[in-house]
């Protein structure tokens, strides 16, 4: 006995939306000319739409991700025991895979469009998110034809492969995402030294394991502090205030305030230090409101490493500035 799957909700409803969704999906793309051409022509008084949107791109973007999962989850459970109402349900997910994922992707474009971040990352990170929206939605597209009525059959494994693929795509733009906004360690940082080695993330010893004094404090108490406290807005990644903190260079150069931020051995004249004493009421305090705070042990460790000259471990070009 064969099911009929023809509701008045599936034919009406799901390909016009799904049209709509593919067209507001082809305009992400060019949204990041469209914002920087608008805020030439608009006036500095006026409202700040990208600024005040691109924000909820961290909020909405685990929607897609459950939805995607969900259907997943539900279509292998229709495999085993099918039944109409069943893939009604799944359907309906999958709508909502769709439209989450054309949104999160929209407001993605409008978050990567205000800088901060290594261009590099974000382009992979932008690329495959909106290769999440396009499959999403030409997935809910093929699965409203695949189960109307007598469906083609391949129309089924056509839905399925875009379904594995879709897993697959956001599970790698997840992972760059998370890269951007914690550091591309923030996974293994806590491994096993075994799990570190597979992955090539094990400490490099540098030549017969002899380094000055100034050189053990930045390895072994300023670099982890940095990679657990700023590398997530200062580092490979993301440079928000176009300032990083990686590498010897860009961390005494400083960012878009212009004023130095580690002068070796006068810590007192440097912005870093600062930013990272001020109260934590303030609005320029390092690190911001709603992230880890510096303990007043870690203030002073930075203090004394750029009092000895802000030295970095950087093997043979390890040269700390002369006082």
């Amino acid at each position: 006995m064969r099911h009929n799957y023809r509701t008045p909700a599936l034919q009406s409803a799901p390909a016009p939306f799904i049209l709509a969704s593919a067209v507001l999906l082809l305009t992400c793309s060019c949204l990041d000319t469209a914002a920087a051409a608008e805020s030439a022509k608009v006036a500095a008084s006026s409202f700040d739409w990208r600024a005040f949107l691109a924000p909820f791109h961290s909020v909405t973007v685990h929607l897609p991700i459950g939805f995607v999962l969900l259907a997943g989850i539900l279509d292998f459970y229709y495999l085993l025991r099918p039944s109409t109402e069943l893939r009604k349900a799944v359907t309906l997910v999958i709508i909502l895979s769709a439209a989450s994922a054309v949104l999160v992707a929209g407001l993605g474009v409008l978050r990567a469009s205000g800088g901060g971040y290594d261009e590099a990352t974000i382009e992979k990170h932008r690329a495959f998110g909106i290769g999440v929206a396009a499959v999403t939605c030409v997935m809910a597209l093929v699965d409203v034809l695949a189960y109307r009525g007598n469906g083609k059959p391949y129309l089924r494994a056509v839905y399925r492969t875009l379904l594995i693929v879709s897993l697959i795509l956001i599970g790698i733009a997840g992972h760059q995402g998370g890269n951007l906004t914690h550091g591309s360690k923030y996974l293994v940082e806590n491994a096993p030294e075994w799990v570190k080695g597979w992955l090539g993330e094990e400490e490099a010893e540098g030549g017969d394991g002899m380094h000055s004094a100034q050189a053990e404090i930045y390895s072994q108490t300023i670099q982890p502090l940095f990679e657990q406290k700023c590398y997530q807005c200062h580092g490979e990644e993301k440079q928000k205030g176009d300032y990083r903190l990686d590498t010897r260079e860009d961390a005494l150069a400083g960012g878009d305030s212009e004023l130095p931020a580690v002068v070796p051995y006068r810590p007192m004249e440097s912005y870093l230090v600062e930013l990272i004493t001020l109260p934590r009421d303030a609005d320029e305090v390092m690190p911001p409101d709603g992230k880890e705070e510096l303990t007043p042990r870690e203030v002073m460790d930075v203090i004394s490493w750029i009092h000895l000259g802000a030295p970095f471990d950087e093997g043979d070009e390890l040269q700390a500035a002369s006082p």
